[in-house]
């Protein structure tokens, strides 16, 4: 078989597949159809059902087609007058766009993309909607064929019949506005007869209290909170995402537990009345109510309290008046009236509730409730539990704001100027579906600019007003009433509102300001994110200047406070398959590139950082946390901790004053090499072979890859097994002070006497059984699905020294040394690595021009002085008779510290094509090596290696 025959026969078939909105798969609809829109020459879609969510998760492409001029056509329908009329305005804007709609029961779902050379057909059960773009388990075929092929004929003379039937219309707006008289009488009835339905529901319940049920993460939430109650635990914690419904689910651990008396404690009387208004309807007239006033009473069972209020009149109220108090915005409890208050009151039991427990004050929340947290719901887990409406987040690029160095006066005439009001004018118009119904906050970056900006909204027709701590409570409420209504579009401000306001008809958040804070960004995108009426959505711009920290941009939208440079990248290239639920993320180029910078001179191994993050965490559970605790809780990745410190003991003895163990000079570079080598988990058998010996100290090999085989699930190979011996015992490493750690004799792994000794020492043996235990929690997280029969996972990152290692390889060999590949003749192994994102500073002798033709095709250039006689080329052309295997790694060669690892994208073979060149800019002979990869690279891989990262 000739290399080219063997390719053909490994190659998958990428004409036709699948897409069923499947999270591992990097991709969903959404993100196919993006990319088809982005690369064809003009589109037909023919679908039933146009929601808002759908077009809101297109608008991006949308405005860019329209711009470039890409003609399209959507056919859809009045079925079930589902489509509403500012979905058909708002597609009457793309003057490249002709829309006709079927008036009738037109069912079909069809996605036609030409570019020319082919045509993109999806075919299957998605409407354009936002749920059945992103998370609905849906089936859509995807098909790829030339223009004459019949099946794209017959899809073609289908769509004509239907594009051309006397029952479709041209969409206008005289035609929308005898449509929108329809569909709101079809609205009215549908209400009548939910109103109805839900009356039937209510005559049917007997009791009150019976009415509302706890969703399935408040059912775990009272769970948790049962068990503290029977340990009898005095205070307790609930970490939950604003909009999550915090108070009723109080209000159902106050009906599970029946304590006499309760106190709900709050700084704003707005939150008050909603939430005794919760409790009557939850609770009925098991309690009597009350709002604490100066001077009250205060008989009722269940009374709310103002802390400000409350906090002046202790003395007129018994301690123990209380059996169950409940503390709104825990996080407040800082201040000295909340800690007079909680000292005063002896209840059963303190419950307190927050969205966002950790202060930036550095108070320390946990402490006031003894650590203990009752539940934890995190934004992410509302949403994929469909707490909340999904968001549709834009990364839009403001207008040259440059943070980092304009002077305060300076940078307040850029942030008002009339070019940046016309920029964001322009982008709300442009991502704005329905604009009859605009409910928006915005945020600045201070109370003088919120001022400015309104003024100048509303000179442009806008219905706006600004609001600051200035304002009283009286004039909030007044504004947020006539947002309400519609009386008003949109409300300035820089910080009033990021908690303690629930304005559920918010649907719009626009952020004007930098992102120094992920606590405060959370914080500004819950309020448009609570569940109100027909509400579908929120829509988010955030407009994002030229600042350091735009890196918590991608840390709040996933809520992953790892700082694992990877992650956060991930995020800004695939957060809409990666966060759950329907919601969607997307950035322009501009702003994508100021966020990979920011990301790239992030500086999450400074000891400033690290501690501030290890801090956090302490301070959550009251002691010093375990290496388990940090993926547990979420919190920054050990990994940054054991790069910068060396192991968490070296860290610990910086940072901790309670930490006063102390070990050897050995001691600490046994824990170095473990913490820096091996416990990323990269290859699980270098972890479970050290961690039995341990254990057992001796033991046979067969005994050994048999225990591996029931761990992994997979058959065991005794070369990976010898191959950990060997790392284990210094054979493959150089590195100073080292103590081996085992040894291989007749058959048997052992381990080193001298390290034997030194587990003698049972505080040591734990810091290394630690070690051990996280480095097999990460493998078994992370490295578990391994490829083919190698140690590695596809699209995971290896540095030049793990993969040596992990091929076996008997020594580790210099990453200048290996160059762009290098060949071992023991495990007949070929890795290639390529910088595909060339550094202007690289010398021309080795600026090599690797590119890809498609996802899974690349040439590539071999070192200079090469030539098609060459050792590596004969090797190559002479595969697949030498059962050589070659394996891709590439890096986009960003200067930080994670640029030392290379994705790795599988095996690939050489096509055949070879190519001697000359290089242009020094004239050096080359080879140019065109190969095709077994696993064509994910999508958004692809995306992210091939795009140019600059403004």
């Amino acid at each position: 078989m000739t290399s080219a025959e063997q390719v053909d026969s490994v190659r998958a078939d990428d004409v036709k597949k699948l897409i069923a909105n499947t999270p591992s798969s990097g991709e969903n609809l959404l993100s196919v159809m993006k990319g088809e829109l982005t690369s064809c020459d003009s589109f037909d879609f023919c679908v039933a059902f146009v929601a808002e969510g759908g077009v809101a998760c297109l608008v991006d492409v949308l405005a860019e087609l329209k711009s470039r001029n890409v003609p399209g056509r959507l056919l859809t329908s009045t079925y079930l007058t589902f489509n509403s009329p500012s979905v058909f305005r708002k597609l009457m804007e793309y003057d490249n766009i002709e829309v006709r709609v079927f008036q009738g029961n037109l069912h079909a779902k069809g996605y036609v993309f030409s570019d020319g050379d082919a045509n993109t057909v999806i075919v299957g059960s998605s409407n354009l909607t936002q749920a059945a773009l992103t998370c609905n388990k849906e089936w859509n075929v995807l098909f790829r064929s030339a223009p004459q092929s019949e099946m794209v004929r017959e899809v073609q003379r289908e769509y004509e019949l239907l594009w051309n039937d006397p029952c479709t219309v041209k969409l206008s707006e005289p035609w929308i506005a005898r449509y929108e008289e329809l569909y709101k009488r079809s609205k009215a009835e549908k209400r009548q007869a939910n109103a109805a339905s839900i009356r039937d529901l209510e005559n049917a319940l007997p009791l009150r209290g019976e009415r509302i049920k706890p969703n399935k993460m408040q059912e775990l939430a009272l769970k948790a909170l049962g068990t503290l109650h029977e340990r009898k635990e005095p205070r307790a914690l609930l970490v939950s995402a604003t909009g999550t419904g915090k108070t009723y689910l109080s209000a159902f651990d106050v009906m599970s537990y029946n304590p006499k008396r309760v106190l709900f404690l709050a700084h704003r009387k707005r939150i008050l009345s909603a939430s005794m208004q919760s409790y009557k309807k939850l609770l009925g007239d098991h309690y009597s109510y009350e709002i604490f006033e100066a001077g009250s009473a205060c008989n009722a069972t269940c009374v709310f309290a103002m802390c400000s209020t409350i906090v002046r009149h202790l003395s007129d109220l018994d301690p123990k008046a209380f059996d169950y108090i409940i503390v709104d915005e825990a996080h407040r409890t800082g201040s000295a009236s909340y800690r007079t208050i909680m000292d005063y009151f002896e209840p059963k039991f303190y419950l307190g509730m927050t969205a966002t427990p950790n202060r930036t004050d550095g108070y320390d929340v946990f402490e006031m409730f003894n650590h203990v947290i009752a539940y934890q719901i995190t934004l992410q887990d509302a949403l994929a539990n469909d707490m909340l409406v999904p968001f549709h987040y834009y990364g839009i690029a403001d207008l040259k704001i440059d943070y980092e160095e304009q002077d305060d006066l300076s940078l307040f005439s850029k942030l008002t100027s009339e070019d940046r009001v016309r920029h964001i004018v322009q982008k709300i118009e442009e991502y704005v579906v329905d604009k009859s119904n605009r409910r928006g906050l915005i945020f600045c970056n201070r109370n003088e600019e919120a001022s400015e900006l309104s003024r100048k909204f509303n000179e442009l027709g806008y219905k706006t007003v600004a609001l600051s701590g200035a304002n009283t409570d009286q004039e909030r409420d007044e504004a947020i009433a006539k947002l309400e209504s519609g009386e008003l579009e949109y409300i300035f401000s820089v910080d009033i509102f990021n908690e303690g306001i629930d304005i559920p008809s918010v649907n719009q958040i626009i952020m004007l300001r930098k992102t120094e804070s992920a606590i405060v960004f959370v914080q500004q995108l819950g309020r448009g994110l609570r569940k109100d009426g027909d509400k579908e959505y929120a829509l988010v711009l955030d407009f994002i200047g030229n600042y350091q920290k735009n890196y918590f941009v991608p840390v709040a939208l996933s809520g992953d406070k790892t700082f694992n440079k990877d992650n956060l990248r991930t995020i800004v290239k695939r957060g809409s398959t990666v966060i759950p639920g329907a919601s969607t993320v997307s950035f322009d180029k501009i702003s994508e590139a100021q966020i990979y910078r920011a990301i790239d001179g992030g500086s999450f191994t400074s000891a400033k950082f690290l501690k501030g993050e290890y801090q956090d965490l302490r301070r959550m559970l009251g002691r010093i946390p375990a290496l388990s605790d940090f993926d547990r809780n979420n919190a920054i990745d050990p990994l940054l901790i054991f790069k910068k410190y060396g192991s968490y003991h070296a860290f610990l003895s910086k940072v901790e004053p309670d930490y006063k163990t102390k070990f050897d000079e050995r001691q600490e570079s046994v824990l170095k090499f473990l913490s820096q080598k091996i416990a990323n988990g990269k290859r699980f058998e270098d972890l479970f072979l050290l961690k039995r010996l341990i254990e057992h100290r001796d033991e046979a090999a067969e005994e050994l890859l048999d225990e591996i085989h029931r761990e992994r699930g997979r058959v065991a190979r005794a070369e990976i097994l010898w191959s950990a011996t060997s790392v284990l015992h210094g054979d493959f490493f150089s590195m100073d002070n080292f103590v081996p750690l085992v040894m291989k004799e007749e058959g048997r792994c052992k381990l080193m006497k001298p390290f034997a000794r030194m587990l003698e020492d049972d505080e040591f043996a734990r810091q290394v059984i630690e070690v051990l235990d996280f480095g097999i929690a990460r493998s078994r997280r992370s490295y578990c699905e391994t490829y083919k029969d190698t140690s590695f996972v596809l699209n995971a990152k290896y540095t030049y020294e793990e993969v040596c290692r992990l091929l076996g390889w008997a020594k580790n060999i210099n990453g200048q040394n290996l160059g762009g590949y290098f060949y071992d003749e023991k495990t007949n192994t070929f890795p290639v690595f390529i910088n595909y994102d060339k550094s202007p500073s690289i010398s021309d002798s080795i600026k090599y021009e690797d590119r890809f033709i498609g996802d899974d095709t690349l040439i590539a250039i071999s070192k200079n002085g090469r030539s098609l006689a060459s050792p590596e080329i004969r090797r190559l052309q002479q595969w697949p008779n030498n059962g050589m295997t070659t394996y891709l790694f590439m890096r986009k060669n960003k200067d930080d510290e994670t640029s030392k690892e290379f994705y790795f994208f599988g095996e690939m073979y050489p096509t055949g094509e070879y190519k001697a060149i000359t290089m242009p800019s020094s004239g050096t002979k080359a080879v140019e090596i065109t190969y095709r990869l077994e696993t064509p690279i994910r999508k958004d891989l692809f995306e992210f290696m091939t795009s140019d990262l600059s403004e």
